[in-house]
């Protein structure tokens, strides 16, 4: 594929246009991933010392360059290429092993280009051998290609088969997809009992859910057509499935054309509607309350308001979530009334009216009622949580007088019931430090020095000292390190009093294994066979269900290693970050940098530092291109669809974009896009950061009112937990990534003052 030509950017960086590079998706990433598929290839080849041994005739030199080419070209999405590359490759060596090496790189060459009956054929020949890592892809692919061409009763069979060892990857989709050949083939109740036995197995799997339309229309083929009715209700009430559509449309027509489907009731309409509130999707979840109404006008009208009310805080409309809940504080249904108190507490709490809110957030802990709407985690966590905030609630407000005196009681009161206790006395001895109760503050800094909160009291403590302790003291938070961020602040605060401080220390250098343990190695050389057929996503699939397995601890080095070789970032970052020590080699895969080809030049397009945009990705997604969080973002850099295409229409590009934030090429320039915006809105990384986590809104407020306030202090009072703690890890790996790169450290300076924000992205 020839590269798209290079415009000049605004900024003078030669680099294609990003809106083209949207449509077409493989044009910035097809030859990387090309000489990856071609190195793991390679690697396969090398394993093999019988051939090595001999003289290489020319033979093998054009069926090894064939190979490399198909492998190639089918990365790169060029099917054709491919597929020629193969003929060539089986013309050198056509018969044994070779023969069917080529063939199996034909077969899916034929597959990519929609040519399923000469795929199907290819794939054949391929299976001939007894023994190959791997044969179970294989036969899956020749499965799903006699299925395309029309042939179900032999792709049923070919799935089984390919489904057999229940240790591979593979296995899942072969069951999954042989049920549902099943079907096509006219066997229902064989495909009943395969789809059952599947989704026992894996009822969270990505497939499952279309495996769970199938077996609808096996079970309604059987006879069995109230289970298939409620097989089909069953999934269109998780309405946050993208097939629940599908099965509410099957019930529908089914029903339309007199079969025996109910109409949905208002109770279903509120399970939906519960479940998109806990979903992030309230817009939905509102068009769901309305049908429960349509449904039965006579629908308790609590049941129906509460959940109003959560989906209307979820869409920022607060006062108008109080209205609706208030007339239900005091409902005798304790779901309702600790659902009512919930909101009227998030809705004082946002019009500051402080009080009011904490003594809702006392009812709400005095209370264990499920709340509706709210995720299973949160519900647990919720009287805890509540607890906590009717006390921190007077330290956001300002009054740290209170805030001291309310902190100090809930951990003695929940000393030993709550993981918040440490985060308490934090705040309690940052309201001192506020009040300007220096030493007091110190005093409380020090009940923390053990415990998740060790190195920002050391880093305070050090802050607060006089001159004569004060650099042995921050010497000694510079040198703790559990805490990046706290050791990176001492360092800045040391180097700007001209006090040497030791740089980070540097990462032993250790070898890998030369040997696969035993329980993994099998998996391992499937994954090292599919790589050098091209077929790397199949290939980091085995790699992944090899690191969620028993012998992931002891694969974990060679995991990560082949999985880096592929381009892979996240299988990396996670063996390093669950399973291995520390060192050179494990500190570059816990700190990736994918799409070489693609993000420094649409970071610096933008004007922003490509290491800022890595270490943004690190802690928003762990490298997962089709990660979906709760709220509703998405993506390597989890912008949410609207986001998105506010963005897009910036750049004046066509919509539709926010259905394309999997696709690494638009996640990447519409992050790196957002980041320049903030960055021109908000002088300083760190608030540029507090934005792109909780928004612009929130962090104009916070810049605005502590405009002059020192960096290292701003931080540490950002309202938002999970924003300020986002801050803190952010700029630590941005950090680590300018190091690892060879630049200068990350211009961190805790003494700056933080500036007003400018007018900007509101967004």
């Amino acid at each position: 594929m020839q590269p798209v030509k290079a415009p000049t950017s605004p900024l003078g960086v030669p680099l294609p246009t990003w809106a083209e590079s949207i449509r077409r998706p493989w044009a910035y990433l097809a030859r990387g991933r090309g000489r990856r598929a071609l190195l793991a290839c390679t690697l396969l080849l090398a394993a093999r010392p019988a051939c090595a041994a001999r003289s290489v005739p020319e033979p093998l030199t054009d069926w090894l360059a064939g190979l490399g080419d198909a492998a190639q070209a089918l990365a790169g999405g060029q099917a054709d290429a491919s597929a020629a590359a193969a003929r060539r490759a089986f013309s050198a060596r056509p018969r044994g092993a070779a023969g069917a090496r080529a063939q199996a790189a034909l077969g899916l060459a034929l597959a990519e280009a929609g040519r399923p009956s000469e795929a199907a054929e290819a794939l054949e020949v391929a299976l001939a051998p007894a023994i190959a890592p791997a044969r179970p892809h294989l036969a899956f692919l020749r499965g799903q290609a006699l299925l395309a061409s029309g042939e179900p009763h032999a792709a049923a069979r070919l799935l089984e088969q390919a489904g057999a060892d229940l240790r591979l990857a593979v296995a899942r989709r072969a069951r999954f997809l042989a049920g549902e050949a099943l079907v096509e083939a006219g066997l229902p109740a064989e495909a009943v009992a395969t789809l059952d036995a599947a989704l026992r197995a894996w009822p969270t799997d990505p497939a499952a859910a279309a495996a769970r339309l199938a077996l609808g229309r096996a079970l309604r083929a059987a006879g069995d057509e109230a289970r298939a009715a409620e097989t089909w209700r069953a999934l269109w009430l998780e309405a946050d499935l993208p097939e629940a559509r599908g099965a509410g449309e099957l019930l529908a027509a089914w029903r339309a054309a007199g079969g025996p489907v109910p109409l949905a009731t208002a109770d279903d309409h509120l399970a939906r509607a519960e479940r998109l509130v806990a979903t992030a999707r309230p817009d939905d979840a509102l068009q769901e309350l309305a049908a429960a109404r349509e449904a039965d006008p006579e629908v308790p009208a609590g049941r129906v308001e509460v959940l109003r009310a959560a989906a209307l805080v979820g869409l920022g409309r607060h006062a108008e979530a109080a209205r609706v809940a208030a007339p239900f504080a005091d409902d005798p249904d304790p779901r309702v009334q600790r659902s009512a108190r919930l909101a009227l507490a998030r809705a004082a709490a946002r019009a500051g009216r402080v009080d009011e809110a904490s003594r809702r957030y006392r009812e709400v802990a005095a209370s264990d009622a499920p709340i509706a709407g709210l995720p299973e985690w949160r519900q647990r966590d919720l009287g805890d949580e509540a607890a906590y905030l009717a006390a921190w609630l007077h330290y956001d407000a300002g009054d740290y007088r209170r805030a001291a005196a309310e902190l100090d009681a809930f951990a003695r009161a929940y000393r030993r019931t709550s993981r918040r206790v440490d985060e308490a006395l934090w705040f309690a001895a940052w309201s001192r430090y506020r009040l300007g109760r220096t030493a007091d503050a110190a005093r409380a800094f020090a009940r923390l020095s053990r415990g998740p909160f060790a190195d920002a009291a050391a880093y305070w403590q050090g802050r607060l000292a006089k001159d004569a302790r004060r650099g042995a003291r921050l010497l000694r938070a510079a040198a703790a390190g559990a805490d990046p961020w706290y050791a990176l602040l001492a360092r800045a605060r040391l180097e700007a009093a001209g006090i040497a401080a030791a740089p980070p220390a540097a990462s032993p250098a250790r070898p890998l294994p030369d040997a696969a343990p035993a329980a993994a190695a099998g998996q391992l050389a499937v994954a090292v066979e599919l790589m050098g057929l091209g077929l790397e996503d199949e290939g980091l699939d085995e790699l992944r269900q090899l690191a969620r397995g028993g012998a992931a601890r002891a694969a974990a080095p060679l995991v990560a290693q082949l999985a880096a070789h592929a381009g892979d970032a996240e299988l990396p970052f996670r063996m390093a970050r669950d399973f291995l020590g520390q060192s050179a080699r494990t500190l570059r895969w816990s700190h990736p940098e994918p799409y070489p080809e693609l993000l420094p030049a649409r970071a610096r397009a933008f004007g922003v530092d490509p290491a800022l945009v890595l270490a943004v990705m690190r802690r928003e997604s762990s490298f997962r291109r089709a990660v979906r969080s709760g709220a509703g973002a998405e993506g390597l850099l989890q912008l949410r669809p609207v986001t998105a295409e506010r963005l897009a229409a910036l750049l004046g590009v066509p919509g539709g974009v926010g259905d394309r934030l999997d696709r690494p090429e638009v996640n990447v320039a519409l992050g790196a896009h957002y980041l320049a915006l903030l960055g021109a809105r908000f002088a300083d990384p760190a608030v540029v950061l507090a934005a792109y986590n909780a928004g612009p809104g929130p962090a104009s407020d916070w810049a605005r009112s502590r405009a002059g306030m020192p960096l290292d202090a701003w931080v540490e009072c950002i309202p938002y937990r999970e924003t300020r703690q986002y801050v803190k890890v952010v700029l630590s790996d941005w950090d680590v990534y300018r190091r690892l790169s060879g630049g200068p450290a990350a211009p961190i300076d805790p003494a700056r003052p933080v500036a007003a924000p400018a007018p900007g992205v509101g967004f």
